[in-house]
């Protein structure tokens, strides 16, 4: 048995992933040990000031301690930690990175989004419930960007990220033409590909998809994804913290999160969603994995 441990460090916060692989006949299986959510938002500080804010460089410092800590409690064989959005565009954010490479010993890589959309696709498919005849537009929508990708039998055929994010939109820090490009790019891709399905990731499309009392690979259909949000929208913050179960740095954005994905379906006119549930981390996890046993 093998153990693995990944960092994302998104814009709306910082995940931290253990698990544990089990060799079987029909192949590995990946057993969750922990996963440990940070409600860290460094989008408020790249987006807003252009930097990361002392506050929160204390905060990632904090986190990179934990992590390390964690990471002999597990007794994990490998870790990968890396970074996204907020931490490409923060001024300071390659000075923090050096900071916690030298006092503690963790390499962090920024990684941009056509990367960070690779592994996504890595780690969905390696579940084995995709069918690669099919084709699929990926939307991964985080605090700082939106990655959209387009997929058929299999092969990655055209990607973009754009600076559309739920930190963006509720600090009314987008461009104004911003959804103009994103419309018309995935217009004209999706007359191209015609997909089948739409696939989303993201914490938010994760929490509608629970809300909508869907599992196990059921699908979200556009109009039950327009009905949760039009129903979500009625609600004040605290009240979907108190009556919902939504963490206090997903309420203000959850909304404006599941209004992009639904934009994205709309103008694809794609009528169905997989929600996969499965994030960064499991990616980088599965990279590690597949690294060892190939002797890299």
């Amino acid at each position: 048995m093998l153990r693995f441990a990944a960092i994302d460090i998104g814009s709306n916060a910082m995940r931290m992933l253990f698990e544990q692989v089990y060799e079987t006949p029909n192949g590995p299986v990946f057993k969750k040990l922990s996963l440990v959510r940070l409600p860290v938002r460094l989008g408020e500080d790249a987006f807003l000031h252009g930097k990361i804010s002392p506050k929160k460089e204390s905060h990632l410092i904090d986190m990179a301690h934990s992590f390390r800590h964690l990471c002999s409690i597990f007794e994990v064989d490998d870790f990968q930690a890396t970074a996204t959005s907020a931490m490409r565009d923060a001024e300071n954010g390659k000075e923090i990175i050096e900071r916690i490479k030298n006092e503690i010993g963790i390499e962090i890589r920024i990684i941009p989004g056509e990367e960070e959309a690779m592994l996504l696709y890595e780690s969905i498919f390696n579940t084995g419930t995709i069918d690669i005849e099919k084709t699929y537009m990926f939307i991964d929508v985080g605090g700082g960007s939106t990655e959209i990708n387009f997929y058929s039998k299999g092969e990655r055929k055209e990607w973009r990220s754009f600076n559309i994010g739920t930190v963006r939109f509720k600090e009314g820090l987008m461009a104004d033409n911003a959804f103009d490009e994103f419309d018309t790019w995935i217009s004209e891709m999706a007359d191209k590909y015609q997909p089948d399905f739409a696939v989303g990731t993201g914490g938010n499309i994760n929490k509608i998809y629970k809300l909508c009392g869907l599992k196990n690979w059921e699908t979200l259909s556009r109009t039950a994804l327009k009905e949760q949000i039009k129903f979500l929208k009625q609600f004040s913050e605290e009240e979907l913290i108190s009556k919902f179960d939504i963490k206090s740095d997903r309420a203000d954005v959850i909304v404006p999160g599941g209004n992009i994905y639904k934009r994205a379906m709309k103008v694809a006119n794609i009528d169905e969603m997989i929600v996969p549930k499965v994030g960064l981390a499991d990616g980088l996890i599965r990279r590690m994995y597949l690294a060892s046993k190939n002797g890299k």
